[in-house]
């Protein structure tokens, strides 16, 4: 059990949390790719953590460190919601050096559960007479003599348990180094201090044997819980102790961006958009549904109004571009994404292939209520339309194609900071105010 509210600290040199984080416009990039492919993240290198956010990220202030501290916990909440440990790739300019797959979620667990419960200490029950403390009945009637007064026994003294501490116990002490590892490394996201170091000094094979023997003794979910955690913080150290270098994140945020616009203004039910190709052989008279093949995929489908006449529906893309902060038109969405994304609502606006939408859907579905965007990250506090782009076939000024405003897919530019907070499913007052941007321009 979890005890010591006594916990003894030191003061931890002073860092400034702004400092370790790095933003976009403190690296230098490919200008001539649209596209962003940078670490997003934490890197522990050579003891220095550094915490890489994504494009467009709003800057805190510089002197607020509660601010900072939470921007710090949300990313590393995001990339643990929206990032599998497939897409959390290294950086290949770090690859000589000596890096782990870091266990970022055992160190907070271990830090919290520090923080809130102390350190974890092995309670020993002691049974002495006494009238004080918790009654030992079974113990009480054994080991007392009761007095018999008016005909009725009457215990006038009691054997009592209590809980002694062993503070010396060697779990206690691993314990002890485990928080002391994991506050060295990332506590200074918490507080400015770190607790005293352990005595013992590091022992891979022993900590791991006392910690699965203790393990294998209990049924207390939390400890058990604390336990792997500490398996997890250790086997991510050499045998010897040595201080690795350390990576959480991904080169990849262009995924998370795409499931994070999602979550937020996306329909659950959106493979029914997905235009369809299908396989016909030679030797074949019919097209094979056996062939199906799901060739292009719009990454959300918002629906305002669902089921009614007033019902709209966007295809959005969401595209991990630079645009938003450097504004060079090169760092746009290119050809081969317009078409696409044309080709996404024509699909949906085909008349024959309407039976295969969504049945609420279907009665409501008009070209003029057919929209296009692509959703692209900035450093604006709402969402700014920043003009459409079209193709030469499907020219906005021929008066046939005005009627499918979907021929204009608007470039949309969304604080990625508001969405990284607030990637709540469906947020009305989001989405709302995401498709006016579009449709009412």
């Amino acid at each position: 059990m979890k005890a010591n509210e006594a916990t003894h600290l030191t003061k931890n040199k002073k860092q400034s949390l702004y400092d370790l984080c790095i933003y976009f416009d403190n690296n230098s990039f490919n200008e001539e790719e649209g596209q962003v492919d940078k670490f997003v993240g934490l890197r522990f290198i050579d003891g220095k953590l550094s915490v890489y956010f994504p494009v467009g990220y709003r800057k805190p202030n510089k002197a607020d460190e509660k601010e900072v501290r939470r921007d710090i916990l949300n990313l590393i909440s995001v990339l643990s919601t929206f990032t599998s440990r497939e897409s959390a790739i290294s950086n290949p300019a770090f690859l000589n050096t000596k890096e782990v797959d870091f266990p970022i979620h055992a160190y907070l667990y271990i830090i919290n559960d520090f923080l809130n419960h102390g350190y974890f200490q092995q309670k020993e029950q002691i049974y002495r007479r006494s009238t004080s403390g918790k009654i030992s009945w079974a113990r009480t009637i054994k080991q007392i003599r009761p007095q018999i007064i008016d005909g009725s026994a009457v215990y006038l003294d009691f054997v009592t348990h209590h809980s002694n501490h062993n503070e010396n116990e060697l779990i206690t002490l691993i314990h002890k180094f485990c928080v002391h590892e994991c506050f060295e490394k990332i506590g200074y996201l918490f507080s400015s201090y770190i607790p005293q170091k352990s005595p013992l000094a590091f022992n891979k094979n022993l900590f791991t044997a006392v910690i699965k023997t203790k393990a294998s003794s209990t049924f207390n979910e939390s400890e058990l819980l604390l336990f792997k955690n500490m398996l997890n913080v250790i086997n991510s150290m050499d045998s010897n102790g040595e201080k690795k270098n350390f990576i959480f994140g991904t080169d990849n945020f262009h995924h998370v961006w795409e499931q994070l616009v999602d979550s937020v203004y996306g329909e659950k039910d959106k493979d029914s958009f997905y235009p369809k190709v299908y396989w016909k052989f030679k030797n074949s008279k019919t097209f094979s549904f056996s062939e199906k093949r799901n060739s292009l995929r719009p990454d959300t489908i918002m629906i305002t109004n669902r089921g009614n006449e007033n019902q709209k529906i966007f295809v959005l893309d969401s595209k991990y571009y630079r645009y938003g902060a450097t504004k060079n038109p090169n760092h746009l969405p290119d050809s081969a994404s317009v078409v696409k994304q044309l080709a996404y609502a024509q699909y949906i606006d085909n008349t024959e292939i309407r039976s295969k939408l969504p049945e609420d859907v279907r009665p409501f579905i008009k070209s003029r209520n057919i929209y296009n965007a692509f959703i692209m990250p900035a450093d604006n506090e709402s969402p700014e339309n920043i003009g459409f782009v079209s193709a030469e076939y499907v020219l906005p000024q021929d008066s046939e194609q005005a009627e499918k405003p979907y021929n204009q897919i608007y470039g949309i530019l969304l604080d990625v900071k508001i969405i990284m907070y607030c990637h709540i499913p469906h947020d009305k007052k989001l989405i709302d105010e995401l498709s006016e941007k579009i449709y009412r321009l």
